[in-house]
């Protein structure tokens, strides 16, 4: 019994310490790719800080989760309303990332112009 108690405890603060780990890499990502964007003379500021945005919602849906989980395994079997909110959250922010490029693709198409994966932009041509 003693055993199963110590790897749930070890189970749950490995899940803590990757989520703020892969929360902390992302972010560092994210706020490196928003001073590219504003910083020095880049050819394409906007791609830049649409991906500074994608990386943001993803530090924070690692974090999520692993909040979420560490929640979670600390009070299973009854599940708690705060874990489950966290890991909803965290499947929220893994979704608008794809959302958010769908909605600037659409709304690039809408407008006659041309969505470049690449460079996370849309191109109108002359």
């Amino acid at each position: 019994m003693q055993l199963k108690k110590n790897f749930k405890v070890i189970l749950r603060w490995c899940f803590l310490l990757a989520g703020i780990t892969f929360f902390l890499l992302y972010l560092n990502n994210a706020f490196y790719r928003a001073w590219i964007a504003g910083g020095p003379p880049t050819p394409n500021p906007e791609g830049w800080l649409f991906s500074a945005g994608n990386l943001l919602s993803w530090s924070l849906a690692f974090l999520c989760a692993g909040i979420g989980i560490f929640l979670l395994i600390g009070r299973y079997p009854p599940i708690s309303r705060i874990a489950a909110l966290f890991l909803v959250l965290a499947g929220i922010l893994v979704i608008f990332p794809s959302c958010r490029t769908f909605i600037a693709t659409d709304r690039c198409l809408d407008d006659g112009g041309k969505w470049v994966p690449k460079e996370l932009r849309c191109v109108f041509d002359k």
